[in-house]
């Protein structure tokens, strides 16, 4: 009988053990980040060191009235496969406005992924021209490092990631929250992206705060209105490409519609 107690005393520990290692895990929730873009490099390398004479006279006589970095705030919901990645309201300064309209910094996109299946849905009004961006994930190909940070409470591991349009990312994961998906349309970790960089687009996000709830909403009318033009991420880069190639060059062109597209 003792021996029998003790055995049944190891088999409910275990139990016990395995619940709370498990509860440490969220699956559902809300990640609240900071979109920061560094404004007066995205303006001096992006666009003056690009621009022909003429426009760089014109850009150069702005940099001194930017703003060193503009933070955007965003929301990423999570629940199983599913994420959406939203812009939260804000009250920006008007000319802070200008200047990421001008600069094309920011879209205030809806993105909506399904990481089972591989669906991608993005709304956007992009150029005066509501428009759903509908397509497969993007594909990264990621490395993972043994680098630490923590974000918003979690201990988040670094990993250097390539996507299909050659941009290099750098992705803080969080393990106990095992979704393999981050803001925008950047996914493929073993844990939920709470960081990411985009040094040569001048951006990062990094999480500020995560909710953990069991009955979080999807509010999907946004790329789900049928009303809404429906493009592939090919077509969009060809629309954007002829709108804004008649005033900028295209190494900023190409620069506009990788930040728009990632």
């Amino acid at each position: 009988m003792k021996y029998l107690y003790i055995l049944a005393l190891l088999v409910l520990g275990t139990g016990f053990t395995a619940k709370a290692q498990y509860a440490m895990f969220a699956e559902e929730g809300t990640v609240y980040y900071d979109k920061t873009m560094y404004t007066k490099n995205i303006l001096r390398k992006q666009f003056i060191e690009k621009a022909d004479e003429a426009q760089k006279n014109q850009m150069s006589a702005m940099l001194p009235r930017v703003p060193e970095n503009i933070v955007l705030k965003k929301s990423l919901k999570f629940k199983g496969n599913e994420t959406l990645f939203e812009s939260q309201k804000q009250d920006l300064d008007p000319m802070m406005k200008q200047i990421i309209m001008m600069l094309a910094l920011d879209f205030e996109a809806t993105t909506y992924s399904n990481l089972a299946n591989n669906e991608y849905k993005r709304y956007n009004d992009l150029i005066g021209q509501k428009v759903i961006i509908q397509d497969t994930l993007k594909k990264v190909k990621w490395t993972i490092t043994d680098e630490y940070r923590e974000i918003a409470g979690y201990n988040c591991r670094r990993a250097n990631g390539i996507t299909e349009d050659s941009t290099y990312v750098i992705g803080f994961y969080a393990n106990e929250i095992p979704i393999d998906g981050g803001p925008e349309s950047i996914n493929g970790l073993p844990g939920l992206i709470l960081g990411l960089v985009v040094p040569s687009q001048h951006v990062s996000y990094f999480a500020s705060k995560v909710e953990v709830s069991n009955n979080v909403l999807f509010d999907k009318k946004a790329v789900e209105n049928t009303k809404i033009k429906t493009m592939s991420r090919a077509e969009i880069a060809k629309m954007m490409s002829d709108a804004f190639g008649n005033y900028l060059n295209k190494a900023t062109v190409d620069y506009v519609i990788k930040l728009s597209l990632m």
